[in-house]
């Protein structure tokens, strides 16, 4: 019986680190703050492979017209965003990720 192919800690960590940069470049609008909206935004876009986003676009509100704008923002100010691994197939990467803003 042939050994199992060995499992790659790399696509969970790229996504972690991904998510981790995404997280840093997140500002709460401060009209948003002042209103105390809150809310997740899920942000789909695509990214080439050296981590340059393709294109953005909002999958779901979060019912808040200033947090998705800054969900917007933030994927373009958080370039260039951490290369997927050589296990991910493909030039392109799309992925849909939850921005969450939260007053607490």
């Amino acid at each position: 019986m042939p050994n199992p192919a060995p499992v790659s800690n790399a696509v969970p960590t790229w996504q972690g680190q991904l998510l981790g940069r995404l997280q840093r470049f997140k500002r709460y609008p401060d009209h948003a703050r002042f209103r105390r909206e809150e809310g997740v935004t899920y942000l789909t876009f695509s990214m080439d492979r050296a981590g340059h986003v393709l294109s953005a676009a909002i999958a779901r509100t979060s019912g808040s017209t200033a947090l998705d704008s800054e969900t917007l923002a933030l994927v373009r100010r958080a370039e260039p965003l951490p290369a997927p691994p050589p296990e991910m197939p493909g030039d392109a990467i799309t992925l849909t990720v939850p921005v969450r803003f939260s007053l607490r």
